[in-house]
């Protein structure tokens, strides 16, 4: 058997007997198992990995997939299928996204608490949406104190050395620039959500750690979260908790901007908004775009904070 076929078998049995078996089960890997038929697993994998999260997969590939997919098309699938199986990615998430790509979505998630989810494009966050819509309303207060301050965050970045009385135990929320009592909130905001996987919890919670003025990556996160580039990216397009949870400071591996606001890379239409949040938190840049300093690795999942 040829690696090609190997991966065309290891396929067909993912997306036919094992993710549907799981999901007629009812495994604890997902909140919600949104579908249960193969060809459905089949579309969700396929439209996020072969057709990016933009369009749906046979307008990329002739049908049938099976036959038409390289085998790097393979791989792809196959380890967003794993990570399905695992929990550590959302399948609702994925499904939105893909039915989005198809025009029929609204239906189906319309008024649930899964309808935050906007954006069918490659990595990047809800909340940085959120953010580029508040800096319109807030332009004139940003000529007036720093703009990060008001449009970026509900959270009370200190912006004096003067620090309120600590709690034993929590002297990594002190990196971060925020007080106990807002990540206390946020926290229980997280770990009380109805619908979101352990994985994607853990996520929000690693990503709490990292300090204003600090930046990380997709890939140093899914490093520290055993997981992988594109599950993080997912996490963050469909953060629930922006602007609390800075999905802003996620930046991709080789330190260019990544996504933003449903645009991938320097190009998007909103790049350059992403790059003006970081700057206004003190996070540099060289001339060609790419960020200066190295990113983030010192995450905390404040276990200390109950």
């Amino acid at each position: 058997m040829s690696d090609l076929e190997a991966l065309q078998e290891q396929w067909r049995t993912l997306y036919s007997r094992t993710l549907p078996a799981l999901a007629k089960a009812r495994d604890h890997a997902q909140s919600r198992w949104p579908v249960t038929l193969d060809h459905c697993f089949a579309r969700i994998i396929l439209d996020n990995t072969i057709g990016n999260g933009e369009k749906q997969w046979d307008k990329v590939i002739a049908k049938p997939a099976i036959r038409n997919m390289t085998e790097q098309q393979f791989r792809d699938a196959i380890s967003l299928g794993e990570d399905i199986q695992k929990g550590k990615i959302d399948l609702c998430d994925l499904d939105e996204i893909s039915l989005r790509c198809r025009g029929k979505n609204e239906s189906k998630y319309g008024g649930s608490t899964r309808k935050r989810s906007q954006s069918p494009n490659p990595p990047s966050t809800q909340g940085e949406e959120n953010s580029a819509k508040n800096s319109k309303d807030n332009q004139s207060s940003a000529r007036k104190r720093p703009r990060l301050d008001k449009q970026q965050t509900k959270l009370h970045f200190q912006t004096e050395t003067k620090s309120p009385e600590k709690k034993p135990g929590v002297d990594n929320v002190w990196q971060t620039g925020s007080t106990v009592e807002d990540i206390e909130e946020t926290l229980g905001r997280i770990r009380s959500h109805p619908t979101l996987t352990p994985y994607r919890k853990k996520l929000y919670t690693t990503l709490l750690s990292v300090p204003k003025g600090r930046y990380t990556t997709y890939a140093a996160m899914s490093d520290y979260l055993s997981s992988s580039a594109r599950a993080v990216g997912n996490g963050m397009r469909n953060n629930p908790f922006a602007p609390d949870v800075p999905c802003h400071r996620v930046l991709a591996a080789n330190g260019t901007i990544g996504g933003f606001h449903g645009d991938w890379g320097k190009d998007g239409k909103y790049a350059n908004k992403k790059i003006e949040l970081l700057r206004g938190e003190g996070v540099r840049f060289d001339p060609s775009g790419k960020v200066v300093g190295e990113p983030f690795h010192k995450f905390h999942t404040f276990e200390d904070l109950q």
